[in-house]
């Protein structure tokens, strides 16, 4: 089947085209697995948005149906089946993926760039704040993933959650170190200073324009 769009590249497309590269399944099977595997952990599961990405997919050609069944008085369920086409994108994707790093501009990444608007104190105070729910954050995921693997589910379908976990202890350490050197002297800045540093390399811009 050719394809009639792009393929849409969402960690939710993905999720799908991979459960479905398993077996033919419907969403709400689909939904289910990845509750059970912890990918609720990487990928936001809100609402109908699965459904969406399937209807989406099928559009595209990358997946299609394969039979509609009905249980009792429970409404139609379509069984989606990925196709030729959307094995071959979704592997060469998957590749690309693993490859090459990309910079996914986080949230809090662009507020430290502009974190010295506020004042020394009220930053280590929300910094230390954003420590504490790291460290509840990183106890949850940790004892959910020790939960699935006493479960018996293999570590193959727990790395994604691995990954998470491991990213924020090593966020929450900068960040304390972070703090460490702004309590220290050895990274703050008063507002007058960094007036002073813009003067400084505004008079050195000039000076190079004139030459």
């Amino acid at each position: 089947m050719a394809t009639k769009r792009r393929l849409p590249r969402t960690p939710l497309a993905l999720a799908v085209m991979n459960l479905l590269m398993e077996h033919p399944m419907h969403p709400y099977e689909m939904k289910s697995k990845m509750k059970e595997r912890g990918h609720d952990q990487v990928i936001k599961l809100k609402g109908g948005s699965i459904y969406d990405t399937v209807e989406r997919l099928e559009a595209g050609g990358f997946i299609e149906a394969h039979e509609t069944s009905r249980e009792g008085r429970r409404p139609e369920r379509t069984v989606y089946a990925i196709t030729d086409t959307g094995r071959d994108e979704i592997t060469d994707w998957l590749a690309e993926l693993l490859a090459q790093p990309v910079n996914e501009y986080p949230q809090f990444g662009a507020a430290l760039a502009f974190f010295a608007a506020l004042d020394k104190d009220e930053v280590v105070r929300l910094l230390k704040m954003r420590i504490a729910l790291l460290g509840g954050r990183i106890a949850g995921e940790e004892k959910q993933l020790k939960t699935f693997m006493e479960m018996g589910l293999p570590r193959l379908f727990l790395v994604e959650g691995e990954y998470a976990v491991a990213l924020k202890q090593a966020e929450l350490e900068w960040v304390r170190n972070l703090i460490h050197d702004i309590e220290g002297g050895k990274l703050w800045v008063t507002k007058e200073q960094m007036k002073a540093m813009g003067e400084t390399f505004e008079g050195r811009n000039e000076g190079g324009d004139r030459g």
